[in-house]
């Protein structure tokens, strides 16, 4: 559990560290992002990290889909993500990511599929206010 949410960390930090250039995204000045997880992922071991809405990062257990955070971040913020991780799920199962910000769905769902060994990890890309 320790080694996934340190990966986790490491993980959300490289992501944060780069820029995005995504010419799909909706055009919106809100600061207002909503990450939304569903499927049929079956595992007991899921751990979220993601940007607060002060610009640090945290880490929260997902104890069950469908899930979702909305967060409103504060204007010293430049860009937020989230990293998904699970383990103990069954090979083929799945995990969709769609995010909006201010209620406009940014580009096209994120889809995971669950590996041989259980697990699955699904990022979103960085979004820069």
């Amino acid at each position: 559990m320790k080694a996934l949410a340190i990966t986790l960390i490491t993980v959300l930090t490289f992501f944060t560290a780069c820029s995005s250039d995504d010419d799909n995204q909706v055009q919106s000045k809100s600061r207002t992002l909503r990450y939304e997880l569903t499927g049929n992922f079956s595992g007991s071991n899921s751990i979220a990290a993601y940007t607060t809405a002060s610009g640090g990062t945290v880490t929260e257990q997902i104890t069950s889909l469908p899930w979702n955070k909305e967060i409103t971040f504060d204007s010293s913020v430049a860009g937020a993500n989230l990293v998904v991780s699970g383990a103990g799920g069954s090979l083929g199962q799945q995990v969709t990511m769609v995010i909006k910000r201010g209620g406009n769905t940014l580009g096209t769902p994120i889809t995971a599929t669950v590996d041989m060994s259980g697990t699955f990890t699904i990022s979103s890309p960085v979004i820069i206010f």
